[in-house]
């Protein structure tokens, strides 16, 4: 496999853009699954989708 990088500034919220180019030739949706192994870091689409549950305080004020 080629790899193909580029350098991007983290921000200081830990947050970096993952390049529109990149999202579409891997096929990068919404949700990203973020994997640390040996090489660095590993970005794939998630298996799962991460959902909020309603906390018991909150079901209790809807009765």
């Amino acid at each position: 496999m080629k790899k193909i990088g580029v350098v991007k500034e983290i921000d200081k919220l830990g947050r970096i853009v993952i390049p529109k180019e990149f999202r579409e030739r891997y096929n990068l949706g919404d949700n990203v699954e973020i994997i640390a192994c040996e090489e660095g870091v590993l970005l794939r689409n998630s298996e799962y989708i991460l959902v909020k549950r309603n906390t018991v305080e909150e079901k209790n004020n809807k009765k």
